[in-house]
């Protein structure tokens, strides 16, 4: 059960290691916490792939924004309610700028 080491791995890190850099992140959740909730979803493997991806969006250039973990309640919720807000009228518009 790797899962759970890198659980700890990821705790430690928001209690002793985050605190000391502030609130920097760009994305909501944070990384860490995007970290977290994959472990705890998808297990180790897929997991850790998905967070070392998240990390690597995580740079400079990066505009973050909203980035829940796939497969998750949240992310369900985050693209329903984005697909509401977005009429055809919009979305055609879209796909033409596009």
């Amino acid at each position: 059960m790797l899962k759970y080491p890198l659980i700890w791995f990821v705790k430690g890190w928001r209690r002793f290691i985050s605190p000391m850099y502030g609130d920097v992140c760009k994305f909501h959740p944070t990384c860490s916490a995007y970290g977290l909730t994959a472990l705890e979803n998808h297990g180790a493997l897929k997991g850790s792939v998905l967070t070392i991806g998240r990390i690597a969006r995580c740079h400079p250039w990066s505009q973050g924004g909203v980035d829940y973990v796939p497969g998750t309640p949240q992310a369900a919720a985050w693209e329903q309610e984005n697909s509401r807000s977005t009429t055809p009228d919009q979305a055609s518009h879209i796909a033409e700028v596009a």
